[in-house]
């Protein structure tokens, strides 16, 4: 076996140096030993034609063929994760905060006093008890979306 294999390569090198070194177009003919004559040109004829490759879309992008059809131009594009933000809008709503006695001018008396003299500088009190209000911040979170998730797809060229 390895005997064969050593003849094989040998005799391979003698038809690719008579090739290179004759300079004609004529068939070059050798002989092996316990075998027929092999000559350059069924050398050639004698390997398959090359197929045309499958496009991937990645490796082999142009002069391929897909699902029968060929195609000059056939490039694969991934899918693209949707592009968002978040943004924050702060508002501010009313809420009780306290009750105090709430004087006729409109003001809440300083130590919120509901006895005999509270309010007597502002015209008396007009509710006891009152509600106090202060604003409260309230944050609503928005996703914003800059760019649309994409599908993968495939452009295609048909020759």
């Amino acid at each position: 076996m390895k005997k064969r294999y050593i003849v094989g390569i040998v005799t391979a090198g003698i038809i690719f140096l008579g090739a290179i070194g004759s300079g004609s177009d004529q068939p070059q003919t050798s002989t092996l030993h316990n075998s027929q004559p092999v000559t350059s040109s069924s050398v050639t004829e004698a390997q398959t034609p090359v197929a045309t490759p499958a496009c991937d879309g990645t490796v082999i992008t142009a002069s391929c063929v897909a699902d029968g059809v060929n195609y000059s131009k056939y490039v694969y594009y991934p899918a693209v994760a949707e592009k968002s933000h978040n943004e924050t809008v702060t508002t501010y709503k009313q809420e009780i905060s306290s009750y105090c006695t709430l004087c006729n001018d409109g003001t809440y008396s300083p130590s919120c006093a509901t006895g005999r003299g509270a309010c007597s500088h502002h015209g008396g009190v007009d509710q006891l008890d009152a509600p106090r209000y202060s604003n409260v911040p309230v944050n609503t979170t928005t996703t914003i979306i800059d760019a649309p998730a994409k599908e993968a797809y495939f452009d295609k060229i048909a020759e």
